[in-house]
């Protein structure tokens, strides 16, 4: 039997232990509580919707979540967030999860200044929330109880019926991306002849590795790519999701590591490819057009540049950082900050009609290679030898690419030019990269277009 002063003094010992943490810690406060009708605040779809938000927002402030408290009452199971981030921002944010999320209404986000002082939807010229089930606002329907305990429940387990349906369309999406981008790693890598990278029939210009040394990374890497398509597959704040899919990235580097015993097979396809998950999978959530994709790649990526600010006092560099640092080159991050444009404008051009007109999978990939060689200020070969040789490279390729490259030059030619930039040790491994994500692309609009 429900025992409403157990109840007002469950409520009142909450508000204590809320006000003593703020105390404590001197930071905003954001609490999760179900908004749930009736008496009975421990019904299943109750506590798990409320579980599910509590994740959700844990991936909002993750670094910015300096302590966690869970409260189990009367008053159900209520999730205290104290948040190193000044209070109208956390707000802000609870608003948007609130509007865009299929469970947004289902919960009471509150967010308290450091002094207790709640935030609300005024304090940003905002209306207050409509109800759950009419137009009118809902604070209106309370006071008059204009729909019942039931009605309310039945339209909250619908929303929770809708969540878990999204659930299964995001895991029938994410398991076709990640299996898409292990798809795309693999062809890049089988094509040959690939003049100077590894290929099934050569280790190129690379004495560390080979094929199997790449396909073992290619199947570590399947997993983290999944991981960022899950978590661009929601509404997550775009500049928020970006730093979530870098931490994914340096996770995935890690293992990448491991599985090939300190060789670096896939560092830079890592970076790249994961904002193409990333900004791909957020175009399949919100049901958009395939040249969203490059756009959001954009937006994504509009301060990427900033990562070579103050590099000049770090103690490592990457490869990139000093080729920026001794020719201010931005390589691929200058490339993903103009939406990929060489791929979206060319190269998925180059591949899709080679792939019409020979029906050989290989063939399309080398052709679109010479490509992507004549056009890319590769970083992979100025790191080994200058822009001087860069260009020599670029001018060849660009001379077999007009003159029609594999529909006019045989294998042995291909071949032997192939032998000539594995002696001179030229690995064009930014092109490669790019040629991996136009396969990709190539394979998404088969898939979902």
């Amino acid at each position: 039997m429900f025992d409403l002063n157990k109840f007002l003094d469950d409520r009142e010992k909450r508000v204590q232990l809320q006000n003593s943490l703020l105390e404590r810690y001197s930071l905003p406060l954001l609490t999760i509580r179900a908004n749930y009708p009736g008496e009975n605040k421990w019904e299943s779809i109750p506590i798990e919707i409320t579980e599910i938000v509590a994740k959700e927002m844990e991936i909002l402030f993750k670094e910015r979540l300096i302590k966690k408290e869970v409260i189990e009452n009367l008053e159900g199971k209520i999730y205290l967030y104290f948040i190193n981030l000044d209070p109208k921002s956390i707000k802000e944010l609870t608003i948007q999860f609130e509007e865009k999320h299929i469970l947004g209404r289902c919960v009471d986000l509150d967010v308290y200044t450091t002094e207790g002082t709640g935030i609300s939807r005024s304090d940003f010229n905002l209306p207050k929330r409509k109800c759950l089930i009419c137009d009118d606002l809902a604070f209106a329907c309370g006071r008059s109880m204009k729909h019942s305990h039931s009605e309310i429940k039945d339209k909250i387990n619908s929303k929770y019926i809708a969540y878990q349906n999204f659930l299964k369309r995001r895991e029938v999406t994410i398991n076709t991306i990640a299996d898409l981008s292990l798809e795309s790693m693999i062809y890049e890598v089988s094509s040959f002849p690939g003049f100077g990278l590894v290929t099934p029939l050569t280790q190129g210009a690379h004495k560390d590795m080979n094929l199997l040394t790449f396909l073992k990374s290619s199947f570590i890497l399947k997993d983290g790519f999944k991981k960022m398509a899950e978590i661009t597959f929601s509404d997550l704040p775009l500049d928020i999701a970006f730093k979530r899919l870098r931490e994914i990235g340096k996770e995935t580097e890690k293992k990448m590591f491991q599985a090939t015993d300190g060789v670096n097979t896939h560092k830079g396809m890592i970076f790249l490819l994961g904002i193409v998950v990333g900004a791909t999978s957020r175009t399949l959530y919100q049901n958009k057009d395939f040249k969203n994709i490059q756009t959001l790649i954009s937006q994504m990526t509009r301060d990427i540049l900033k990562d070579f600010e103050n590099i000049d006092t770090k103690k490592t560099l990457t490869h990139g950082e000093k080729l920026f640092l001794s020719h201010k080159f931005t390589g691929i991050r200058g490339e993903v900050k103009n939406g990929l444009d060489i791929i979206f404008s060319g190269a998925l051009l180059v591949f899709n009609s080679a792939l019409k007109e020979s029906a050989d999978i290989n063939k399309a990939s080398v052709h679109t290679l010479i490509y992507l060689m004549s056009k890319v200020m590769d970083s992979t070969i100025v790191y080994r030898h200058n822009l001087e040789v860069l260009e020599d490279v670029k001018k060849e390729m660009k001379a077999i690419f007009e003159s029609g490259g594999v529909f006019n030059y045989s294998l042995d030619f291909l071949f032997e030019l192939e032998n000539k930039y594995i002696q001179k040790n030229i690995s064009p491994g930014g092109s490669a990269d790019l040629l991996a994500v136009t396969i990709f692309f190539h394979k998404i609009l088969t898939y979902f277009y």
